[in-house]
Formats: C-alpha cells, structure tokens, sequence
C-alpha cells in the first residue's frame, strides 16, 4: 500500500510511529562532502517544512504515551 502521508487519514491511532523523513542528506557531509554546496537554503526549507508537517501529522496518529521515532540524515 502507498500513501501521501499529508494527505492519508489512520482509521485508528498507533502504539509507535517511525517517521523516516525525506530530507537534505546533509549528515551524510563526511562520505559525500559534494552534498554541502549542492543544496541550496530554499531546498534546506522546504525540507524542513515537510519534515514540520509529517511530525505534527503523526502526533495525532499516536495513542496517548505512544512511541514516535523520528529518523533523519540532514544536520
């Protein structure tokens, strides 16, 4: 199953959540120092907006004292 998760509405809430959220790669700076003047700042913000909205999206989805993991590779 795929689904936009903006847009995907649970019929239930989850006991845990991970949120492997689409991002810069910029943690990644050590192995592929290329990446730090490949992205720009808007591209840095917009990331950082999708990233914003996914967490507050899946705090709804989380039962009360649920688990949310939230796993990124940007600095």
């Amino acid at each position: 199953m795929r689904a936009d998760a903006l847009k995907w509405e649970p019929k239930h809430q989850f006991d845990a959540i991970l949120i492997d959220a689409p991002c810069t790669a910029t943690g990644t700076c050590r192995r592929h120092p290329d990446v730090l003047h490949r992205i720009r700042p808007q591209e840095i913000a917009e990331m950082a907006q999708i990233q914003r909205a996914l967490v507050s999206k899946a705090i709804a989805w989380l039962k009360p004292g649920g688990t949310l993991v939230y796993a990124v590779c940007s600095l």
